[in-house]
């Protein structure tokens, strides 16, 4: 009889501990792959070309994974929904013209889901392809309209991708903190108010000009601050992105969730590594 109790309560603190591999079940972690731009013959932290994506694309599929949306994602974290076994989540930044001519029909055809964080301001009213001066081609309107079905658009700000001089007089994210603007520094009120104007101006061009409300933003460069977070929720996004080149799981913090930096010159094995190899932390 004591033997027993010692086998039931040795199998309950076990339990305890491992509820979920008793039952052949651990929890998920999520790989978060960044990319930006495709170019022929340029492979980088931020350029990777079109041959070497579909390489990585068809490697995906090859290794049987689900590429899923923020929106399962942000379900999953919050226990609403379970994903597919061997989830990833694909992100692009910025807006690329790219991203619509070369991305999407290689994630098409491998039937591959892709967020892509735009910085609104910069999107296109028309398919001209006019672009601002010394940047590269971003994405007309009708183009993000037109990728719908393998693609969703999430917000990289209205217009904050660049850096500001901060109090101490190094050179931060503009959505970091008070900063010197037109010369002066400002207020925590006055910068939380910029902040905040962009983040809510993103999420209503994009209401706007696709039908829905977008529930992530990517900071960009990945900078942020507690004020950051704040001024995200308050602007109403349920979810955020940061570059930690860690994977995501439950209890992660949920306005700072990593991505893994894919570099285009990462060969197959490298790429694998990536997803299976970096072990996510709570942050």
């Amino acid at each position: 009889m004591t033997r027993k109790i010692i086998v039931f309560v040795f199998v309950y603190i076990l339990f305890l501990i491992k509820p979920y591999s008793i039952y052949g079940y651990h929890e998920q972690e999520i790989p978060i792959l960044m990319y930006h731009h495709l170019e022929e013959n340029i492979n980088n932290n931020t350029v990777i070309s079109p041959e070497n994506f579909e390489n990585q694309m068809k490697l995906l599929k090859m290794e049987g994974y689900h590429a899923i949306s923020a929106q399962q994602l942000y379900d999953y974290l919050n226990g609403q929904t379970p994903l597919p076994q061997k989830p990833v989540l694909i992100t692009f930044d910025d807006g690329y013209f790219s991203n619509y001519e070369k991305a999407y029909p290689i994630l098409k055809k491998y039937g591959m889901h892709a967020e892509i964080f735009v910085i609104a301001s910069r999107i296109l009213e028309n398919n001209e392809n006019n672009h601002y001066p010394n940047e590269s081609a971003k994405m007309s309107w009708d183009q993000l309209k037109e990728m719908k079905d393998y693609i969703t658009i999430q917000s990289h700000t209205w217009d904050l991708h660049y850096k500001l001089p901060s109090e101490n007089g190094k050179l931060n994210g503009a959505v970091f903190g008070p900063s010197f603007v037109n010369g002066q520094l400002e207020s925590q009120v006055a910068y939380e108010e910029r902040v905040r104007n962009d983040f809510i101006r993103s999420r209503k061009i994009i209401k706007e000009k696709l039908g829905y409300e977008p529930i992530a933003i990517s900071y960009p460069y990945g900078i942020y601050s507690l004020s950051t977070i704040k001024i995200a929720k308050e602007a109403g996004f349920k979810m955020a992105f940061v570059i930690q080149n860690k994977h995501v799981k439950k209890g992660d913090a949920i306005f700072t969730l990593n991505r893994i930096t894919i570099n285009g010159n990462d060969t197959g094995e490298a790429f694998i590594h990536k997803l299976k190899a970096t072990p996510a932390k709570n942050i």
